[in-house]
């Protein structure tokens, strides 16, 4: 169900209340722990539109711009490392413009998919399978190429909390616990680390990352397209 706008200002309340304090609280304490059932429909994940995609939710580019954007220089294959995925059973109208229908919302941030399905009332198993890129199947020589999609039901979440990945969410997804266990130890420099299923993510919804005032804001409509670009 599509959250209300008293849902969403109750959320962007306790937002502001707490600040950094948020992700705290939403990141601490938690082990790997059983993933969410597996029998539910998966259906088939679509083409990554790497030469035109921008994600649903915060609108950057999903994949890694050459050169400068907006006044930073991204390593490459900076941003291929978190793409995610929501792909459709039946076309569903695309964000901005209703009349265009879409097979799959496209996101370069873990934390965007969850945020956008948190505000539009997606559900994973209804009609809808979301999907994460396998970080552990990341070749820094071919970003793109060797991006892998996984069911996000099926993966295991890695927090850094010093690690830099897209929006600042801090978060990559990998396709089982040994994996994430080996990235952990391989990165002492994260400091404190943690791990989750993917419903442990959607509980913690909505997830911290860069502008996620005004974006929550904006999908509620509670702001202008303005509110996109940050």
């Amino acid at each position: 169900m599509v959250k209300t706008r008293r849902e969403v200002l109750t959320a962007l309340g306790g937002l502001l209340m707490v600040g950094d304090a948020l992700a705290q609280k939403h990141m601490g304490g938690h082990s790997m722990g059983q993933n969410m059932p597996t029998s539910k429909e998966v259906i088939p994940p679509k083409p990554i539109p790497w030469g035109t995609g921008t994600c649903a939710f915060c609108g950057m580019p999903i994949a890694t711009p050459e050169g400068q954007w907006r006044g930073r220089t991204f390593p490459k294959g900076f941003f291929e490392q978190t793409y995610s995925q929501i792909g459709f059973k039946e076309p569903q109208p695309a964000p901005h413009n209703p009349q265009e229908r879409v097979d799959a919302l496209h996101f370069e941030s873990i934390a965007c998919m969850v945020n956008y399905a948190f505000v539009h009332g997606l559900q994973d198993g209804e009609g809808a399978t979301f999907y994460v890129t396998d970080r552990g199947s990341y070749d820094p020589k071919d970003p793109q190429g060797s991006a892998r999609l996984i069911p996000a039901r099926r993966a295991t979440f890695y927090w850094g909390e010093k690690m830099m990945a897209v929006m600042n969410a801090k978060l990559m997804a990998f396709a089982g616990p040994a994996q994430a266990k080996a990235f952990a130890e391989s990165h002492p420099e994260h400091g404190r680390q943690r791990f989750y299923t993917f419903q442990t993510l959607l509980d913690f919804a909505p997830l911290p990352e860069t502008n996620l005032v005004a974006l929550l804001a904006q999908h509620a409509g509670l702001l202008g397209e303005e509110a996109h670009h940050h």
